[in-house]
């Protein structure tokens, strides 16, 4: 089984270099769903029998360590399976498959994203982490080179902490393998920094607040396939699972690491979720809601309890799956409808039913209505967090667990009018104007095989979410998930049903007997200059221009925080210092150097006055100072 490690990083690397070198569109579009599919089913029969940890050896006695544990095992096949939905996709997407480049990138993203989950060595580890960031740079370059430039800067600098972490991790450790539990107390400065660096580059990866920036930008120019396999999938699998090292291996947690890791997710859903309500874009809304996901995710580490964390990795697979179909989804309306302006859509529903069904899921996953998976992960990280609340020993902790448990709560309901407004202004608003709907059919199978496969898996993880957590997620924890509480999610969609059937009834039985008054509008005579519709970019428009609202939304917009723009205002400040203190400073002793120079030469040039018995006298006085210096030694 040791060339089970190599295999699945070879394959899609070396295909992606083949890729290269092959002319015709249609052959590089069936090598490269060929090569993830052989991927995808290695992936699957390294899952069933997991191979023994291979070193390889290097120079003299230095090896690296390949291995897998039962979490990386879970994320790599969802990875293959990211990587083969995604591509297939992209076969029929009309920008970017005739590109000669855009699939040998999708194959080395998968090949380097295998060798983070396989990696047990931390130098392999931050080489393979720093090729993906590499591969996001080249994605992003599809769509504008300042979206790429401000993600090779946000993430860099989290992948650049990283390094220094693990720099620190390894030398207060003294090894470079990852360890497998017990890692260090964060009882030292030097430990805590370690934590903060690595933590740091976890979250820039995942999109987490405050390096979550670089999404929303992305987003407006990037294919909708890239957004869907980089930070709706891949980058959040990884990032969460370089978290769950970090909490679960790496370091020993304190109180107050939960509770910094409860207030950062807190946080992050809060604004993000804030965000995303107010945004015209359909893709600026999606990339708002990417962000505002991850900080579940963060939150189930920081509830420091097995159902919490259990909760926060399950929601990471969930997340990977329904927000990927939701920029599929996204994709599919833009290339039909050549807009992605929630104003400007409406009426898709009956011309796109596979899609409209697709992104109804989608929708209802991501905002937790039964019985679907954001549901079942979403309600396991609520029993966390109050199970956190419960065994907290102090009074300052414990207030923390409560805003946890309001902001997730107040993010899912923010995150369900969001969608409301999406599904609505997509799919059953009448199209504005009505000829823009012309022409407008559903997307090729190609497309929509890959969206209706991540729609079943939101139905499927939702109706059986205990046996997947038991089955796959507990052995990754490598302790047993006690699920509290009653969370049947059919039963629940059963009550859902039921009220929304009880609420028909009554419009359809009693409604009857109340007639509507339809009038025409008087305007004294004058033409009809505006239209009476209420387009669902106005939905919560009253929500933004409310007092505080106002303010807390002004300062959200400012991106005073844009981790991006600090690094630009740093660097003209040092720049500018180097300016003054160095570039200045050169000039000024290089010109002192040159007038030093000239006078120097003028004087010598007097005293070459061509006289002889001058020239004679200073050689004499010259002999007379050598003389006095070899005395005094």
């Amino acid at each position: 089984m040791a060339g089970a490690f190599f295999f699945l990083y070879i394959l899609p690397f070396t295909a992606g270099i083949v890729l290269t070198l092959v002319g015709n569109s249609v052959l590089r579009r069936l090598i490269t769903q060929l090569a993830l599919a052989a991927v995808f089913i290695g992936g699957i029969a390294v899952f069933a029998r997991t191979p023994s940890p291979l070193d390889v050896a290097l120079i003299g006695n230095f090896a690296l360590r390949l291995g897998f544990s039962p979490l990386s095992l879970l994320v790599m096949v969802f990875i293959d399976l990211f990587g083969l939905l995604v591509s297939l996709y992209s076969c029929s997407y009309r920008r970017v498959s005739e590109s000669p480049l855009y699939f040998s990138f999708m194959l080395w993203l998968i090949a380097f994203s295998n060798l983070v989950c396989m990696s047990s060595d931390f130098l392999l580890l931050v080489f393979s982490w720093g090729a993906t960031l590499t591969l996001l740079y080249a994605f992003l370059r599809f769509g504008s080179g300042e979206s790429a430039a401000k993600a090779l800067t946000v993430v860099g600098v989290g992948d650049f902490a990283l390094l220094l972490g693990v720099c620190i991790y390894i030398a207060s450790s003294g090894s470079t393998l990852m360890p497998a539990r017990g890692g260090l107390a964060l009882n030292t400065p030097l430990h805590w920094a370690s934590f903060v660096l690595m933590l740091t580059g976890a979250f820039a990866k995942a999109g987490c607040g405050p390096l979550h920036t670089w999404i929303p930008t992305a987003s407006e120019s990037a294919p909708l396939p890239v957004m869907a396999i980089l930070p709706a999938s891949l980058d959040k699998l990884l990032g969460i699972y370089f978290l769950a090292r970090i909490c679960l291996d790496f370091f020993a947690l304190t109180p107050f690491a939960y509770a910094l890791l409860l207030i950062v997710g807190s946080l992050t859903i809060i604004f993000a979720v804030m965000m995303a309500l107010i945004q015209h874009d359909m893709r600026k809304l999606l990339s708002f809601h990417a962000i505002s996901q991850v900080g579940y995710m963060v939150l189930g580490f920081g509830t420091g309890v097995p159902l919490g964390i259990a909760g926060g990795i399950f929601h990471m697979i969930n997340h990977a799956i329904y927000k990927s179909g939701l920029f599929l989804t996204a994709g599919s309306v833009g290339q039909e409808r050549k807009t992605f302006e929630l104003s400007r859509l409406g009426g898709l529903g009956a011309l796109m039913p596979v899609t409209f069904f697709t992104g109804l899921v989608f929708s209802f996953s991501i905002s937790g209505v039964p019985p679907l998976n954001g549901f079942a992960s979403k309600w396991m990280l609520y029993q966390g967090v109050l199970s956190g609340f419960f065994s907290a020993s102090g009074g300052l902790l414990k207030g923390v667990y409560i805003f946890a448990i309001l902001s997730a709560m107040f993010g899912s309901v923010l995150t369900l009018a969001s969608f409301i407004k999406f599904i609505h202004a997509v799919f059953l608003a009448e199209e504005r104007p009505a000829s823009d709907n012309a022409g407008v059919k559903e997307v090729p199978l190609l497309m929509r095989a890959p969206v209706c496969v991540l729609a079943g898996l939101c139905i499927l993880l939702g109706l059986v979410p205990q046996f997947f957590v038991g089955r796959f997620i507990s052995p990754a924890l490598g302790d047993t998930v006690s699920l509290t509480g009653a969370w049947n999610s059919l039963f629940s969609c059963m009550l859902l049903v039921s009220a929304l059937a009880v609420g028909a009834f009554v419009w359809k039985g009693l409604g009857r007997k109340q007639s509507i008054r339809q009038d025409a509008m008087f305007i004294g005579g004058e033409p009809a200059g505006f239209d009476p519709r209420f387009p669902a970019t106005e939905f919560y428009r009253t929500v933004e221009d409310m007092p505080l609202m106002h303010r807390a939304y002004a300062f959200l917009k400012s991106e005073v925080f844009d981790i991006y723009y600090v690094v630009q205002r740093a660097g003209r400040i040092f720049a500018y210092v180097l300016f003054i203190f160095v570039d200045r400073v050169v000039d000024i002793l290089t010109v002192s150097v040159g007038y030093c120079t000239l006078g120097a030469s003028w004087v010598l040039r007097q005293m070459h006055s061509g006289v002889l018995d001058l020239y004679l006298s200073w050689g004499l006085l010259g002999l007379i100072v050598l003389l006095f210096v070899l005395m005094g030694r």
